[in-house]
């Protein structure tokens, strides 16, 4: 079983990492160079952050997110709205990003923030089937990259119900009375 790790990162020390993997996979986010992967990282930073997710102490996989919605200016600071998230190739099939999505929505949490919109390319059946299963449809549009997504919206306390381990009642052993044979 992998063992992933969590954290949100800090621009000072950890951007290079961020945009070396954001550029590790720039033909599926269909980026031209290294500057437009910086560009994507530097955006996250400014308006929310990253969280990094490292399988030893190698990054292997993130989520740049927003506080507040880039279509209203980031004014509604109680809105968590996920930007962009890669993995790499080769824990693309592991539950690094279920297990990354959830570390981000504790995080949102702890921050104060309610809300959450998820942007999904409507190419993406398996992204598209997730985010369904705990925000509403909220619309079809082009991402500031220019592909076209479904904007999914709900409340970060029901995405968590879905996303949180469901814990199962402890069960107990039916006591039998025994009644003796002999009396």
């Amino acid at each position: 079983m992998n063992t992933f790790t969590f954290k949100k990162c800090v621009q000072s020390e950890d951007q290079e990492a961020v945009v070396d993997l954001v550029f590790a996979i720039k033909d599926e986010f269909r980026l031209p160079n290294r500057e437009a992967a910086e560009k994507i990282v530097n955006i996250c930073f400014e308006h929310g952050g990253v969280v990094g997710a490292y399988y030893g102490s190698q990054m292997v996989g993130m989520m740049g997110y927003f506080k507040g919605e880039p279509d209203k200016d980031y004014q509604n600071k109680e809105t968590a709205f996920l930007y962009v998230a890669c993995i790499t190739e080769e824990f693309r099939l592991t539950r690094l990003f279920r297990q990354g999505l959830l570390f981000a929505l504790r995080e949102f949490r702890k921050m104060g923030l309610k809300e959450i919109r998820l942007q999904a390319e409507a190419t993406n059946p398996y992204t598209n089937r997730l985010y369904s299963r705990f925000a509403q449809p909220l619309g079809e549009s082009r991402s500031l990259r220019g592909h076209r997504v479904i904007t999914y919206g709900g409340t970060l306390d029901e995405a968590l119900r879905y996303l949180e381990p469901k814990r199962r009642p402890v069960s107990r052993p039916k006591t039998v009375a025994i009644t003796p044979a002999f009396g």
